[in-house]
């Protein structure tokens, strides 16, 4: 989970526009492009460098400040590091700040740009002790990169299949940005050509395509805004790249980069519709509604569909919501790493409160099949990464909730950015579009919550929402694989006066206490120091509802457990399931009073009705555990069973 935190820091603020361009650009001028641009860019950088730091012990101390984890001051990030629970210390995307030095579990010093690529080599002085290029990295990974040039890929850093390298998802465009520092600052010595495969630009032979395509699909991240003004204050100068990025669009073209100082113009000429009511809601139903294709920018386009995808073992085999969905065709000749965009209708959210964006995403495949990404903009040139997902999901329809609170008082744009893999067996597709707000009323009705989480010894397999008595979801949380074991966390939210549900879950059912340390959660409404609801002790899932302000409801909670049974009960058979299963009540309650649901063992609902028939199909289901929970608005009796 930590690029999910990561990705939710960098919302704050790669969103935002300088409110005021830094006194370090007061004497550059911004008005010129080109390079006469990159010209001005260069002697900046290079007069204000005051200091020239020693490789040893300047770097080492230097990245123990700069590449800080922002959530856990005890490690370093990893460059190219993607996993830290795998067991797999040459994965690693953080580790211990002090664990430094030459052993296979230690961290080391990585030249980004290459020493032996440069002309004439690095060393390590000048150049090669540059901390603007110089970060953490997994010993092994480290040499498992070597001075291999860097090339287009998709998903997590590594070798690709003609031998050069992939930085990661999350780090291709720091990659980008300390290459284009390294060129404005040292010239002819460390040419981006030399250090990068791809398509020069047409106004600078030195200069590649995919640089410029890097810096433009992966915003600047939390951790390069951390390391800019500490280098300045080591060093003496920035990474203008990374304060503006756009200065890349205005020197080479390319891509329209992220303007964090605002010189791209006001207005989303984008957006051809506006939605201003609310909730919203698009299922695609043989339409792609206020939805566009890109015109540019991308390779193909994205299809409406009912039904299987053309291609075996990949896609879903129908809609979740209605008879359609859209979905982007992985064969050939749409992979290896071809893009396709969606843009959504304007969203105005200026009076809300709160924002919540939620869809349906499937996909399944291979595991290199790519990622599918969403993105927000206030302008429609630049894009900020807010929800990602990469590989083989599973073959079922997934739900995923985004909040756009950080975009309140706004018109933002919201768009879906797929990049095929390395395979044909890898269709993606969306359904089920909805955005719901609560309204900002003007009143005093609005209450402070406070969430706060004690972990268990596995903080990575929980998390949370919070939806209204509307069934919309208005926050949600986790997982949390960044957090150390048996720690806590607080956060802090604010509810209109109302009933709500709060639902935690487990993915590997056993609740976050006690088996596996003494985890628990409590929700406080801080205006009265009220616990809302407080638990710890579930299986998969527990379901609290609670109300806050002037409004009183009683409180019910669900849990799923092998609950003890009561007079309302149930049975079912057969078990393991095959294609369906016939329940029998065991009481005369009508069924118009029964609510049927269905859970995956990761505690999400994958059915949800009522019962009025005396059997459900489940023959799309993927083998695996199951619980089946049956509600009569007093009791409720949840239950196992095995889909084969």
């Amino acid at each position: 989970m930590m690029k999910k935190i990561i990705v939710l820091l960098i919302m704050g603020y790669s969103i935002i526009s300088y409110s005021q361009i830094p006194s370090y650009y007061n004497d550059v001028d911004l008005t010129i492009t080109g390079q006469d641009l990159k010209n001005e860019l260069s002697r900046k950088v290079i007069n204000t460098q005051t200091t020239t730091l020693s490789y040893t012990p300047g770097i080492w101390n230097a990245l123990m400040q700069t590449d800080v984890d922002p959530v856990n001051s005890s490690k370093v990030i990893l460059i190219y590091g993607f996993n830290d629970t795998d067991n797999n210390s040459n994965t690693d995307r953080t580790r211990g700040i002090n664990n430094n030095g030459g052993g296979n579990t230690d961290w080391n010093r990585e030249h980004v740009y290459p020493r032996s690529l440069g002309n004439p080599n690095l060393g390590t002085s000048g150049p090669g002790a540059d901390a603007h290029h110089l970060r953490p990295a997994d010993v092994r990974r480290n040499s498992n990169r070597g001075s291999r040039k860097f090339a287009d890929g998709s998903g997590n850093s590594g070798t690709t299949s003609q031998g050069h390298w992939y930085p990661g998802d999350e780090f291709k465009g720091d990659v980008a940005r300390m290459m284009m520092f390294m060129y404005i600052r040292y010239g002819n010595r460390c040419l981006p050509k030399n250090v990068g495969v791809g398509q020069v630009v047409t106004n600078d032979v030195n200069m590649i395509q995919l640089f410029l395509e890097w810096n433009a699909e992966d915003p600047v991240s939390t951790l390069e805004l951390q390391r800019n003004p500490i280098i300045e204050n080591l060093q003496g100068n920035r990474n203008p790249f990374i304060d503006n990025p756009a200065f890349a669009t205005q020197i080479w073209g390319g891509p329209q980069a992220e303007d964090r100082f605002d010189n791209t113009g006001g207005g989303n000429t984008l957006c051809t519709s506006t939605i201003t009511s609310f909730p919203y809601s698009e299922s695609f139903e043989n339409t792609f509604g206020a939805w566009k294709q890109a015109i540019s920018n991308d390779d193909f386009n994205w299809e409406t569909r009912s039904g299987n995808t053309p291609s075996s073992n990949t896609g879903p085999g129908s809609a979740d919501s209605g008879s359609y969905y859209l979905y982007m065709e992985s064969s050939s000749p749409n992979n290896p790493s071809k893009k396709a965009i969606l843009y959504s209708p304007c969203f105005d959210i200026t009076s809300a409160r709160q924002a919540t964006f939620s869809f349906k995403y499937h996909m399944y495949g291979a595991s290199s099949m790519g990622s599918l990404v969403l993105e927000a903009s206030l302008d429609g040139t630049s894009w900020t990464s807010i929800w990602r997902k990469s590989s083989n999901q599973g073959n079922i329809w997934q739900t995923a909730s985004v909040s756009l609170n950080s975009y309140i008082g706004t018109k933002v744009q919201l768009r879906f950015n797929g990049v095929t893999g390395s395979t044909w067996q890898g269709d993606m597709a969306i359904d089920a579009i909805k955005l719901s707000i609560s309204e900002n009323e003007g009143g005093t009705s609005s209450r402070a919550i406070n969430l706060n989480i004690t972990f268990d010894d596995y903080p990575e397999e929980i998390s949370w929402e919070i939806q209204n008595d509307k069934n919309q979801l208005l926050y949600a949380g986790g997982t949390y694989e960044s957090e150390a074991d048996g720690s806590t966390i607080n956060i802090s939210e604010t509810l209109e006066s109302g009933c709500y549900t709060l639902i935690f879950k487990d993915t590997y059912g056993d609740g976050i206490c006690c088996s596996q340390g003494s985890g628990s959660y409590s929700l406080i409404d801080t205006g009265n120091n009220t616990v809302l609801a407080s638990g710890g002790s579930f299986g998969a899932q527990e379901i609290k509802d609670f109300c806050i302000g002037s409004v009183s409801r009683s409180f019910s909670q669900h849990t799923i457990n092998d609950n003890a049974r009561t007079a309302f009960d149930f049975s079912f058979f057969p078990n393991p399931v095959k294609d369906r299963i016939t329940i029998k009540m065991s009481q005369t309650t009508t069924d118009d009073n029964n609510s049927i649901r269905v859970f995956n063992h990761l505690g999400q609902v994958i059915y949800d009705g009522k019962v009025t028939k005396e059997f459900i199909l489940f023959g799309e289901l993927p083998a695996g555990l199951y619980y089946i929970s049956i509600n009569n608005r007093k009791n409720t009796v949840l239950k196992k069973f095995i889909k084969n």
